[in-house]
């Protein structure tokens, strides 16, 4: 191929790629800000339940990762399969569509809720690694952190829209149950869309013969492969304080017995998060550009250590807004520096095994933190699990800059 030619669809890819991230971020904002809220006010699940809404899906995520790995590295064209995960995914948000419909106790319609929930995550778990994979074969690694800094910036100012959007609907219609279905309904259309636009990447010709790695040799290269070993079980710590405040930062937001958030003000609450990545995803690229993902990684992971702390000191529902925006500032960080490093750390050759080791490690973390999280709080209370939240973020941001620390000095050595 020839370097304009290169150029060209480069150019292409990542024009399309942004659109694509559009429909995705419309499909999760649509939903994601809600699901709990529909839980506790329509479904008035439980504690537990809502506890499992976290942990169910990191269950059936880690059930299909390997597998789903081994499939993706079989795979010489991965962009015909990413979209059916996308189209396979949209089905479950039609179910969610019609679960009101369904004459069940609401005890039972909860627990089905937060199912469709977990066996939804089958799909897109499969999709997330099959996508990280294609894409990494479509971006280079040199225009990567520019590249999802630009994106990042536009579908985070969408999702924002579509998040204030979604919220003023629930509000209006007083949180009615149909408010909700609408709102399921059109991620499902979203999807489809989504969906279409990623057909339209130009996905580069690879080696046909390209070598096939089973499970036996995965188990054999991670051995050898410490840098991502250590990686992982710094990233496990974090990732461990990051989930398990997930439930209880949905039951203070929500339940009647802390903030109680109306629909109006989670999409608040949710935008002043967003706001600020929409606001700093590029500055972030250039400073992983300029000092490293590792680094840019630690200030990420450091800055979110304060969130849980934070929460804990007010129940004023402007104050909280406050803090979301400061929290945005390192939501963003981590999230789109976490991306580039585990690709940076991964062997080139077994890139979606690996991708697909790393969330298994936060997987299993993601199916026992939340439950860790709900225990502290009914052992103490809500705020002193909070705390244990920040103290184990931040053991994990400090893990995570030792890591970094150690790779300087292999470097040094030249055993790097």
């Amino acid at each position: 191929m020839h370097e304009q030619e290169a150029y060209r669809n480069l150019r292409h890819n990542v024009r399309i790629n942004t659109i694509q991230g559009i429909f995705a971020v419309l499909a999760q904002n649509l939903t994601a800000p809600f699901i709990p809220l529909f839980a506790i006010k329509v479904l008035e699940a439980s504690d537990s339940q809502v506890a499992w809404l976290s942990s169910l899906p990191a269950l059936t995520g880690i059930l299909v990762l390997l597998p789903g790995a081994l499939f993706i590295d079989r795979l010489v064209a991965k962009k015909k399969f990413t979209g059916s995960m996308i189209y396979l995914r949209g089905l479950f948000f039609l179910f969610l569509a019609i679960l009101p419909f369904l004459s069940f106790d609401l005890y039972w319609m909860a627990w089905l809720f937060v199912l469709l929930i977990g066996l939804m995550n089958i799909p897109f778990s499969v999709y997330q690694l099959s996508w990280q994979s294609f894409i990494a074969d479509v971006i280079p690694a040199s225009q990567r952190a520019r590249v999802f800094g630009s994106r990042n910036r536009i579908t985070q100012g969408m999702g924002t829209i579509t998040t204030i959007m979604t919220g003023v609907l629930i509000y209006l219609y007083g949180g009615a149950a149909w408010a909700y279905q609408t709102i399921f309904a059109l991620s499902f259309v979203v999807g489809i869309l989504e969906a279409t636009t990623l057909r339209k990447i130009k996905e580069p010709e690879l080696q046909a013969d390209k070598k096939v790695h089973t499970l036996a040799e995965l188990w054999k290269a991670l051995g050898q492969e410490k840098r991502f070993l250590i990686f992982a079980m710094a990233s496990a710590v974090f990732h461990f304080g990051w989930q398990m405040a997930w439930p209880l930062f949905n039951i203070y937001q929500v339940s009647p017995e802390y903030a109680n958030m109306s629909a109006l003000w989670v999409s608040v609450i949710t935008v002043c998060n967003s706001l600020m990545g929409v606001l700093t995803y590029p500055w972030w690229g250039k400073v992983a550009q300029k000092i490293g993902h590792g680094w840019t990684l630690v200030i990420g992971t450091a800055g979110l250590a304060t969130a849980p702390l934070l929460y804990s000191l007010t129940m004023n529902l402007w104050v909280l807004a406050a803090f979301n925006l400061w929290m945005g500032i390192f939501v963003a960080c981590t999230v789109q520096t976490l991306f580039n490093r585990v690709l940076e750390v991964s062997p080139d050759d077994k890139r979606a095994l690996f991708i697909a080791m790393h969330s298994l490690v936060i997987g299993v973390t993601a199916i026992f933190a939340p439950q860790f999280g709900v225990w502290i709080m009914g052992l103490f209370d809500l705020n002193f699990a909070f705390y244990i939240s920040s103290g184990i973020r931040l053991c994990g941001s400090i893990a995570l800059g030792l890591v970094v620390i150690w790779e300087m000095r292999k470097l040094r050595n030249g055993a790097l």
